[in-house]
């Protein structure tokens, strides 16, 4: 629970700086930069400028090629940051129980393919599957897809989900590794999952997405804001703060 200011200000020093459980409402300076979507208007719009690194962030989303589209856009920044700096090209890893990311459209997005490992597990083992990759600490950005296909709903009970969300925090936890849980934002469930954040996104019209911070570890929750979705013609190097080489990237 929060303190009042008055009380605040008359504590120790030192027991502010060493964390006994008191927060001030303030996240303290990330260790690593956030990691972009690839859209400007997108990353403005999140309290970190950006996903947060160290971190599991659950994209509850309207529309599963919707999460396809930002979660690979935040693959393809994370493998063009580290060419400009002349770095290897880090591991992402997407796990796709219902088989149907679609190739073609994931390099049209300016994804380096033989950086990105697909998996695609049975859904009952689903959870053990993402355990053991984001546990194994050798991808950089790890994509779990609960979503399926638009018509087609894999019928995973996300609710379920609260120990495995803990143990994927616990492995990215101190590290510069992100963990995107995409998830049915209209799914019923008992209790919030146990995630840094929770972004909700959905796409009212054709050339409109909107982003919400439902959830987020520090309070800095948002209400619904309106981001221009432009489209255009298919390329490999798509245009910072646009989404038109992304499209649709799941088959039915």
């Amino acid at each position: 629970m929060a303190l009042p200011a008055k009380v605040l200000e008359r504590l120790p020093p030192e027991l502010l700086q060493q964390g006994y459980g008191v927060q001030v409402g303030q996240r303290p300076e990330p260790e690593f930069p956030a990691l972009s979507l690839g859209v400007a208007a997108l990353d403005e719009a999140l309290p970190d400028g950006g996903l947060a690194r160290g971190a599991v962030i659950e994209f509850g989303i309207h529309g599963a090629a919707l999460g396809t589209t930002l979660s690979l856009g935040a693959c393809r920044s994370l493998q063009q940051a580290a060419r400009a700096l002349g770095a290897s090209v880090p591991w992402c890893a997407f796990i796709d129980p219902s088989g149907t990311l679609y190739g073609p459209g994931v390099v049209a997005a300016g994804i380096e393919l033989e950086r990105l490992l697909v998996v695609r597990p049975p859904l009952e083992a689903l959870s053990r599957v993402a355990l053991r990759i984001v546990e194994s600490g050798a991808c950089a950005l790890t994509i779990i897809d609960t979503l399926g296909v638009p018509g087609h709903s894999l019928g995973i009970d996300i609710g379920a989900w609260s120990r495995v969300v803990r143990r994927l925090s616990l492995a990215v936890d101190g590290t510069s590794h992100s963990v995107l849980l995409l998830t049915d934002a209209a799914c019923p469930r008992p209790l919030p999952l146990p995630v840094t954040q929770r972004i909700e996104l959905s796409r009212p019209n054709a050339g409109k997405l909107s982003l919400r911070v439902a959830k987020d570890k520090f309070g800095r929750v948002s209400s619904p804001r309106p981001i221009a979705w432009v489209r255009k013609e298919p390329s490999c190097e798509p245009e910072q703060g646009s989404l038109e080489s992304l499209g649709v990237l799941r088959r039915a």
